[in-house]
């Protein structure tokens, strides 16, 4: 996936839009994703990876407990 169909997905996915993650994502070089987390209180986060794959992670699950969860191969069904 390129960056900018990531960006799209995970604004559908938290239900923000596109130019509210903008601002708030980042690469994750050494697990090939992105990271993006909604900037509000309450607000999910999302792991997603170039090959679509997908971990959600609520606003109780700091970054290192989502990134190492994600490291060990932990996703999200979307069904």
């Amino acid at each position: 996936m390129t960056k900018v169909e990531k960006i799209e997905l995970a604004a559908k996915l938290l239900n923000v839009p596109v130019e509210t993650l903008t601002g708030c994502c980042g690469e994750i070089t050494e697990a090939n994703a992105m990271y993006f987390s909604v900037p509000e209180k309450g607000g999910g986060s999302l792991i997603i990876g170039d090959d679509g794959g997908i971990l959600y992670a609520d606003s109780s699950v700091g970054y290192k407990r989502h990134l190492e969860a994600y490291l060990k191969g932990v996703r999200t069904a979307l069904d």
